[in-house]
């Protein structure tokens, strides 16, 4: 007790001397708030991209007597996004490929790279990229769109308009939103009122914490702070798909892992090379390769650009223990090329009056026209409802490999080549684009289209890619059909 009052007198006597004031915190800390803190954690994460085409046109004399001159015109487009792997994959909006010209990452410290292409889904609006800095990068760090709160705090970073690396700041106005953009229909969005313009997509809509919630996707343009990203657990979801490894580059291994958390192993195929080597469901695949795998979306990007007939190292977690495996990955047989003589340019069409919810077997139905088109149009019956097409013809595949087609319509399409079902996108709906993939061997190939219309908006397009081929329309110097 003794020692307890000598101790609160020393106390009280320090005190009585000013040796115990409240420490001031200085104008810097002050004003360094939370978003202050999220923007300095997570500008590094963040990509602008711009994508400039040059264009020169002649511009007639005024009085028509004189030279024409030449203008010449720069067209430049600007987009963001987010570094989701080490490496320097980057996810994006698809929409912002729409636009041809030289495309350039720029990094927050100013550094330039070039930029290319892995993957995209312009059903969900997603495009996956790899730009090649040199160096490591620092990935964001994903939150759980699952447990976003309406009216928490929401921070975005972007280039909108071009302008360097804008933080906006608002909050959750809701979740689970459905919105049309010019190039989708996209469901599960976040909304938020903080700032969404045009070149803010592609950048991530960040919480207080720093944690990626969303990818900014679109804004409405008739509204004032209503702007939509696409929520990280859908992105999760769906990044398998996006990816698409074993389909695009023509390999099986034959796992399946859960999107969700660690690269738990779902389902293994049977007579799979997966199970040949002995990987087993429940399994946590831990590295691919040299590539250390923590989560299923980086299990699916250890996996682009393999190639059939690789062995391929693979590390599991196997009830706490660790397990090394080598997976001889499956060849893609392609489909041959058919022997075709006496092809003419075009494809020929059948056209059927009627009322559908779904795709009718034409087989059964007589056609009330028919006739021959240059590509996959709808040639005399634009702006009708309440009728169905069907394209047959031949296409030509340049070079042996892999080839991705597409079709956006509203309402439901299919496409064939051969008796292969490779698209599916039928069903009465907006417009929708629905993709797979096929291998084929170069040479002509026959391809099926169908097409059916029910009442309101009218839209067909069918696109492809492939070696050599960035994603285009399919033109009509690809086409062909057997002649007279």
């Amino acid at each position: 007790m003794e020692v307890f009052r000598a101790s609160l007198a020393a106390v009280t006597a320090l005190a009585a001397a000013g040796c115990f004031r409240p420490a001031v915190p200085s104008p810097d800390a002050l004003r360094r708030t939370a978003v202050t803190r999220v923007f300095e954690q997570c500008k590094g994460s963040v990509v602008k991209f711009t994508a400039t085409r040059h264009e020169t046109t002649v511009k007639p004399s005024p009085d028509g007597k004189g030279p024409a001159t030449r203008v010449h015109t720069t067209h430049t487009q600007w987009g963001s996004g987010c570094i989701i792997h080490p490496a320097g994959h980057v996810l994006a909006n698809s929409h912002m490929l729409r636009f041809e010209g030289q495309r350039v990452a720029m990094l927050a410290d100013g550094k330039t790279c070039p930029a290319r292409v892995i993957a995209e889904d312009p059903a969900h609006d997603l495009a996956l990229l790899k730009i090649e800095a040199g160096r490591p990068l620092t990935p964001l760090k994903l939150g759980r769109s699952s447990q976003v709160m309406v009216g928490e705090p929401a921070i975005t970073i972007g280039s909108p308009f071009g302008i360097d690396f804008t933080v906006g700041y608002g909050i959750v106005s809701g979740v689970g939103r459905g919105t049309d953009t010019e190039y989708a229909s996209l469901t599960d969005m976040i909304q938020t009122d903080a700032g969404t313009n045009p070149g803010t997509s592609g950048g991530p809509l960040l919480n207080i914490l720093g944690e990626m919630i969303g990818l900014c996707t679109s804004g409405k343009k008739e509204a004032v702070n209503i702007g939509f990203a696409t929520a990280v657990d859908k992105i999760r979801a769906v990044f398998a798909d996006l990816v698409a490894a074993e389909q695009r580059y023509g390999f099986v291994l034959g796992l399946k892992v859960a999107s969700d958390g660690p690269s738990r192993v779902t389902e293994v195929a049977k007579e799979s090379p997966a199970e040949a080597a002995g990987i087993r469901v429940g399994d946590v695949v831990t590295a691919v390769g040299k590539d250390a795998v923590r989560s299923g979306m980086d299990y699916h990007l250890a996996l682009i650009e393999r190639k059939g007939g690789e062995s391929l190292p693979v590390t599991l977690l196997r009830q706490g223990r660790r397990v090394e495996c080598s997976v001889a990955l499956g060849v893609v047989a392609l489909r041959p090329a058919d022997k075709v003589a006496g092809l003419v340019p075009g494809v020929a069409w059948q056209h059927y009056h009627g009322s559908w919810k779904a795709l009718a077997d034409f087989d059964k139905l007589k056609p009330a026209a028919s006739g021959n088109l240059p590509a996959f149009t709808v040639g005399p019956y634009e702006g009708k409802a309440n009728f169905a097409m069907r394209y047959s013809g031949y296409i030509e595949a340049p070079k042996d490999g892999v080839y991705l087609f597409s079709t956006r319509s509203d309402d439901g399409s299919r496409l064939h080549i051969g008796d292969q079902l490779v698209v599916d996108n039928d069903g009465l709906h907006p417009s929708v684009e629905k993709r797979g993939f096929i291998p084929l061997a170069a040479g002509r190939h026959p391809i099926r289209v169908t097409f059916f219309q029910g009442p309101g908006d009218l839209e067909l397009k069918v696109f492809y890619e492939g070696p050599g081929i960035t994603r285009r329309e399919v033109p009509a110097s690809a086409l062909s059909r057997p002649g007279p």
